[in-house]
């Protein structure tokens, strides 16, 4: 086991997720729409069912990240970061037109007479330009851009954790967790996935928090907020609270115990296990205990 400065800032970085997922969450659960999303989570599905969707959201997922990645990796620096900023950008104004309309139904009820909404969708498209723009030149701040992975990354895995019934839930993260494990040891394309040390030198800088020596992905805020915030929504506050504690115990376990240097590590599998684990004792107690 080893643990320096280094090693303990990215545990940190890595636990922001848990913490943003559930800060979100607390403020759904005062909005009147989470009436609705219950009453879907209610819906029963076959093993079937649960087994096709998994294995076509494995499949389809897959295909789609090796597919970018052989075209990133054939185009030169400019098309690299072409790409990049046409994945990146929708996403970061999704995700912020997600979080206006929430603040918006949250603090005033969704009042169709306010101005707000329309500034809202004003801002939006500025957003989508104005992003794009910062990609392609470049010009945004290490820090920024931290920023942008850490907001993104965390905003749209809650919004999934809000909106996928559990069942799809963990259809959605065992997929993520096999998908990212044989992707990065398995695909050739992980092998340049390195850091750059010329700043700005690598579009995937907009993919993943990143420090002098180390980085962790969005794929990785996305997970662990979505779980995070789904626990909280949908589950009793002990469970959650297992969840998260089981999520952090995975994190310090990769980062200490399991991390190589000049190694890429599949961060998310196992927090993202562990902390599946009270989900299911809870589902298998529920018939016992009525």
């Amino acid at each position: 086991m080893k643990l320096d400065r280094q090693r303990f800032e990215v545990i940190l970085i890595s636990i922001i997720p848990l913490i943003i997922g559930a800060g979100l969450a607390l403020l759904i659960i005062t909005s009147g729409g989470l009436g609705d999303i219950l009453a879907r989570n209610s819906q029963v599905f076959s093993l079937t069912d649960i087994t096709i969707q998994a294995i076509v959201s494995t499949g389809l997922g897959t295909l789609v990240v090796v597919a970018l990645f052989y075209t990133i990796q054939r185009q030169g620096p400019k098309a690299k970061r072409t790409i990049i900023a046409f994945i990146v950008s929708p996403v970061l104004t999704v995700s912020f037109y997600i979080i206006g309309q929430s603040l918006l139904l949250i603090i005033i009820k969704g009042a169709t007479q306010s101005i707000w909404p329309s500034i809202f969708s004003v801002a939006t498209l500025g957003v989508l330009l104005m992003s794009f723009s910062f990609i392609m030149m470049d010009s945004v701040p290490s820090y920024l851009r931290n920023f942008f992975v850490a907001f993104y990354g965390s905003v749209f895995g809650t919004f999934l954790g809000i909106i996928f019934l559990t069942v799809s839930m963990f259809v959605l993260v065992i997929s993520v967790v096999v998908e990212d494990y044989f992707l990065t040891r398995f695909s050739p394309a992980a092998e340049s996935a390195i850091l750059i040390d010329t700043p700005g030198a690598d579009p995937f800088d907009y993919t993943r928090i990143q420090s002098k020596a180390s980085a962790v992905g969005v794929g990785d805020y996305i997970a662990f907020s979505l779980i995070s915030a789904h626990s909280l929504l949908f589950f009793p506050l002990h469970v959650w609270a297992m969840s998260i504690l089981l999520a952090i115990v995975g994190i310090i376990i990769n980062i200490t115990v399991i991390a190589r240097e000049n190694e890429i590590l599949p961060g998310i599998p196992l927090p993202a296990l562990l902390a599946l684990f009270p989900w299911v004792v809870h589902l298998i107690s529920l018939p016992l205990l009525a």
